[in-house]
């Protein structure tokens, strides 16, 4: 039995037991191609970094960093997180090919994980796009990876150490994440998961591509919570964009969606991109329907206060504009800013002189 000697020193077993436990845990070598910009600093190897830095080392450290750049101006960012939210049939998928081809142009590697769609469906929508067979581009179609799979991740995270700046897709959430969608601290747990891979390369681009809620899809609520399920997966992003579909003309061979961003970290939001893909021969036609947008909602606000009967308040005219009530007192404020708006009581109506007061 293990014990004190007879000079109550502790025996031979003890004292290795407790020289192992000391044992300080061994760092792995940073090598060239890791991704990690960031090696353990000389004499540190083995033991628990401080928890605080002073700001003039944090400075030091982060100085030489890139600042925010674009990927697809305004919309995806060089590096980061990225969350796409739309409804089925949208254009999820085909944002997701259109960043990879953008990728693919400046050299880097894209890493696409899709488990929905058809092979041929697939092969399609590569050709349409007119991806070069020798892109940068590696695909996992309906694998079966799930978020929670270790050793999964671990491949994942080879992938993500081996190249430069990497793009990494991941679509859609749902099929990757078997839980409940509105248990926070299911979500959260994959959502670490995904975020373990994030922070292994600080050039990657990490895109997560999620379905959007009912309320999203009749434009109710703050766009940032258009997603299904849970407002985890907003929080994890760096940005987040929101499509709609924009309707084509028939047999024309092309695809169009709206992408809006709903939440920017480092940068703006409310922005509007129109994309248009043509299907006959991969070109990308983007456009900035920011003003547009705007315009277009002022217009429906003039229209309801036209055929009103008596003034309404903001919250009113609001309802009666429709969609996205954030969307509407936008465009309210901007209205009463220029002094279109006479108020009236607690309601407002169209001040004289405006262009469409007469409008029926």
């Amino acid at each position: 039995m293990s014990g004190d000697d007879a000079s109550g020193r502790p025996d031979e077993e003890v004292l290795a037991a407790m020289t192992h436990r000391r044992k300080s845990v061994p760092v792995p070598p940073i090598g060239a191609g890791t991704g990690n910009r960031f090696p353990e600093p000389p004499g540190t190897v083995g033991t628990v970094p401080p928890l605080f830095e002073p700001l003039a080392d944090f400075l030091a450290r982060t100085r030489d960093l890139p600042p925010l750049s674009w990927l697809i101006e305004e919309v995806v960012p060089d590096s980061g997180n990225l969350l796409i939210v739309a409804a089925p049939g949208v254009g999820k998928t085909y944002l997701a090919l259109v960043i990879a081809k953008k990728a693919a142009e400046v050299g880097r590697h894209s890493f696409l994980v899709f488990e929905e769609g058809r092979p041929r469906s697939m092969f399609d929508r590569f050709t349409a796009l007119c991806f070069l067979p020798d892109a940068l581009v590696h695909i996992a179609h309906r694998k079966g990876v799930r978020l929670e799979d270790a050793a999964i991740r671990e491949q994942i995270a080879t992938h993500l150490c081996a190249h430069e700046a990497p793009v990494l897709v991941l679509d859609p959430f749902s099929s990757m994440f078997l839980g409940n969608e509105n248990d926070t601290e299911a979500v959260n747990q994959a959502k670490e998961h995904i975020q373990s891979l994030a922070t292994i390369n600080p050039r990657a681009l990490i895109v997560l591509v999620h379905h959007t809620s009912k309320a999203g899809e009749r434009g109710e609520g703050p766009p940032i919570h258009a997603a299904r399920g849970s407002t985890v997966l907003s929080g994890w992003a760096d940005m987040q964009v929101n499509l709609t579909r924009e309707d084509t003309p028939r047999h024309s061979g092309l695809v169009s969606f709206v992408a809006q961003v709903a939440k920017g970290r480092d940068g703006e939001t409310a922005q509007r991109h129109q994309f248009t893909l043509s299907l006959a021969d991969g070109t990308v036609t983007i456009e900035d329907v920011t003003e547009t947008a705007a315009q277009d909602k002022e217009q429906q606000v003039r229209r309801v206060l036209a055929s009103a009967t008596t003034p309404l308040n903001k919250a009113q005219l609001a309802k009666m504009v429709g969609g996205r009530r954030q969307v509407a007192f936008r465009a309210i404020n901007a209205m009463e800013e220029r002094g279109e708006l006479k108020w009236e009581g607690r309601g407002c109506t169209l001040a004289p002189g405006t262009a469409t007061e007469q409008e029926p």
